[in-house]
């Protein structure tokens, strides 16, 4: 298989997310991928399953540690809160979810700061639903993430985005972000998408990756990559392999053939770009 490289950054509306080509092999050095929109279907209805989050330990901080940050989820009894114990040399720091009747432990918090930006509130969540969007790792693999508190239960759902870097975009211009990843360590790597389904109160996770129900006309053991990019404030991406490619923008859930006048492979050119450095 050919490996390939993806890495999304995060940047402003007039740059780009980019990966790396899928670096050529002796036997297909002499070719280059060309756009080839025929290769792939119109539009494309990606599978989502529900986001998996990580388990949570019931209990309350120990009474010497001090509590030093809280954040209340809106409409609802729930908060996410910070203890900090040890001596100042060397603080830990742990946070806890304090629901209507129950307390949780949410993990240590690496690397904490009390001065720096930590959480967000979902504002999009509505009804039964409150939760926000922590921005320093937590937990055990966590680098960022999702607390969902739901009311009527009092229980609490935690995606830690298996561990993976992710960045909020609103991809479909509908007013509610998805959170967007990369996987540089499966073949192939692929963008990664988890968004918000109201209809079921829950995140959904998809993985943009070759699949023969997708693509019934290639033969099984073909490689594909896949890449985000915005340009001009559009967010789309450039799904590939050796031979062909084809652009693609994000909307609600499915993958719709995007035609942009400039047809180039963002990917091969910076390819090329980094072969010349």
């Amino acid at each position: 298989m050919i490996p390939i490289l993806l890495g999304i950054l995060a940047c402003s509306d007039d740059q780009v997310h980019h990966t790396s080509m899928p670096t050529a092999n002796s036997r297909h050095s002499d070719q280059q991928s060309v756009y080839r929109p025929d290769l792939f279907l119109e539009k494309i209805a990606f599978p989502f399953g529900e986001g998996l989050g990580q388990p949570l330990e019931s209990g309350a901080p120990p009474s010497e540690a001090k509590l030093i940050k809280s954040f209340a989820l809106s409409r609802s009894e729930a908060e996410v809160r910070i203890y900090k114990s040890g001596g100042d040399a060397s603080p830990i720091y742990t946070g806890y979810l304090k629901g209507r009747n129950s307390e949780w432990k949410l993990g240590n918090l690496t690397n904490f700061n009390e001065n720096q930006a930590w959480i967000n509130p979902l504002n999009f969540l509505t009804g039964d639903v409150s939760g926000a969007y922590i921005e320093i790792p937590f937990g055990k693999i966590a680098k960022n993430g999702l607390v969902i508190y739901h009311h009527k239960t009092d229980t609490w759902k935690i995606i830690d985005f298996q561990g993976h870097t992710v960045i909020p975009m609103d991809l479909d211009n509908d007013g509610v972000p998805e959170w967007v990843g990369n996987q540089t360590d499966w073949v192939p790597p692929a963008v990664e998408i988890h968004r918000w389904v109201a209809e079921y109160d829950r995140f959904e996770s998809t993985v943009i990756q070759w699949d023969s129900s997708l693509f019934p006309d290639e033969a099984k053991e073909e490689v594909f990559y896949s890449s985000l990019f915005v340009e001009e404030g559009k967010y789309f991406i450039e799904i590939g392999n050796r031979d062909g490619y084809a652009f693609f923008t994000f909307d609600h859930g499915f993958l719709k053939q995007y035609k942009p006048a400039d047809t180039r492979s963002r990917v091969l050119e910076m390819q090329m770009a980094r072969q010349h450095h």
